[in-house]
């Protein structure tokens, strides 16, 4: 089994258009098809090693926050993080992961311009990870997950457009 997911969708927007989405962690609520972004009140990404927090929501975890360090930044062209959980955040999940070292995951978008709108690529990457104990919690999210993400995204640039 791989430890890699990688799924792409043509969108129908100008790259700038679907960058702006995607470096705006607020957005991301509405583009999440796992359901597991709550909400963020950090600003706009703009380079590598910034970093943004999001809130999180799993019924097998509970309430949590991750702290996102930017890993990849490239004026509409790539962004990509890698999260780990917000250990200043006071939750049970805090707690239950105490021993365990989090993070060693990422999720990267790649966004080139083609004929009719903007090619975008998801990659979500958990080979990284060191903790076994973490590893069991991986894949944190589904393929088809990433793929209804790519779906919302269209359908929300779709609306800025219009």
């Amino acid at each position: 089994m791989s430890d890699r997911y990688e799924v792409a969708l043509t969108v129908d927007a100008p790259v700038d258009q679907v960058f702006q989405v995607l470096t705006t962690p607020g957005r991301h609520v509405e583009i999440d098809a796992s359901g597991m972004i709550k909400g963020t009140d950090s600003p706009r990404i703009s380079e590598t090693g910034q970093t943004f927090i999001m809130d999180m929501y799993r019924d097998d975890l509970g309430h949590y926050r991750t702290l996102n360090t930017v890993t990849e930044f490239e004026p509409n062209a790539r962004i990509g993080w890698a999260p780990q959980l917000d250990t200043s955040f006071a939750c049970p999940l805090v707690e239950r992961l105490a021993s365990v070292t989090t993070g060693g995951h990422s999720y990267t978008y790649l966004v080139e311009q083609v004929d009719d709108g903007s090619r975008v690529t998801q990659i979500y990457d958990w080979s990284n990870v060191a903790d076994p104990q973490f590893a069991t919690f991986c894949p944190l999210i589904t393929q088809e997950q990433l793929g209804a993400t790519l779906e919302n995204l269209a359908q929300i640039v779709a609306k800025v457009d219009s």
